[in-house]
């Protein structure tokens, strides 16, 4: 899964990384991104998404694989084809997400429509688990009986999907039984997991943000900082400003509740994160100087803040911190 670009960490790149360690393709969710990373790999790369609009032709001239619930698509699936050419797709069966796919109830009718055209392959069928990461089992081992109803409806219609899918991250680790032909990880391929219940055994995120101090200040006590005047210095204070903001990814709810790494020691966000920097108070830091390296994400000298420590400090979870970083914050990649 390099959807949302590798969850933030850069498509082409991951995907590069990833097929040199022998995956067998790739999924992402929307059009736009199957072309992008198509420039970039020759591998298969499926579309969950499902959504088209009127470029089915260029989904297929780009030799993506479309995910498929809605009957609309099948016919414009079957006039989009080459001449002498078989359109490979997924159905998506929806088992209880209440999302995508093509109810049970409906599946006999849709397989049926599906068989009117003689240039269309159901290569998969999949469905999507809702909670795969909470504690009870059973929403899960529900939707996997669902699926085994839909692949019995496929049968019935005469049509043998090779690819059955079901396993997200932590379905692939939690659900033997939902491993099926394909698994479909996607945090879990970068190090980190939905949920503590969910973690892979000694896995660590891949991704490190890390910038440097860029600038130094003495602030008196009671002296205001950043926008608004929403943190005020309870003490004299030195000041440490950061070249990024809420528009590279650091949420502006950090404002009073995010901390950083420098020299090793958390130290506490101060005043409203601005768009292109933020500030943190580094008092009780001596060696911090212009140019010091401040971890905002992983690692540094024994002390660490991760995905889901943000997560907690802005109520969200670490899917949504990985996809907010933004593109103009460099990538480098090593190995």
């Amino acid at each position: 899964m390099v959807k949302a670009d590798a969850y933030g960490h850069g498509a082409v790149s991951v995907a590069a990384a990833l097929e040199r360690a022998g995956v067998d393709g790739f999924a992402v969710s929307l059009l736009e991104e199957g072309i992008e990373l198509r420039r970039a790999t020759r591998a298969p790369v499926l579309v969950l998404g499902g959504y088209y609009g009127s470029a089915h032709r260029a989904l297929l001239d780009h030799d993506l694989t479309p995910i498929v619930f809605d009957p609309g698509d099948l016919e414009k699936l079957a006039r989009a084809a080459r001449p002498g050419r078989r359109v490979p797709m997924h159905v998506k069966v929806d088992t209880g997400m209440a999302r995508l796919g093509v109810p049970l109830a409906a599946l006999d009718d849709f397989f049926a429509h599906l068989r009117k055209f003689d240039n269309l392959e159901v290569q998969g069928l999949c469905t999507h688990l809702a909670s795969a990461d909470a504690d009870d089992p059973e929403p899960t081992t529900e939707q996997l009986t669902c699926f085994e109803t839909a692949r019995a409806s496929a049968q019935r219609a005469g049509l043998k999907p090779t690819l059955l899918h079901a396993a997200n991250s932590a379905g692939a680790v939690r659900f033997a039984a939902s491993r099926y032909d394909l698994v479909r990880p996607g945090i879990a391929l970068l190090g980190d997991s939905a949920a503590p219940i969910a973690e892979l055994p000694g896995a660590q995120p891949v991704l490190r943000l890390v910038t440097r101090v860029i600038a130094l200040r003495e602030v008196p006590t009671g002296a205001p900082v950043s926008y608004g005047g929403l943190w005020r210095a309870p003490r004299r204070s030195r000041i440490a400003t950061l070249p990024l903001g809420y528009a590279d990814g650091y949420p502006r709810r950090m404002t009073g509740t995010g901390e950083v790494l420098i020299a090793g020691q958390r130290v506490p966000v101060v005043g409203a994160v601005c768009m292109d920097m933020f500030m943190v108070d580094v008092t009780d830091v001596p060696t911090a100087q212009v140019g010091s390296e401040v971890v905002l994400l992983g690692q540094q000298q024994g002390e660490r803040i991760s995905a889901r420590d943000w997560a907690s400090w802005v109520g969200s979870v670490n899917y949504e911190i990985y996809c907010g970083i933004s593109k103009r914050v460099p990538r480098v990649y090593s190995g």
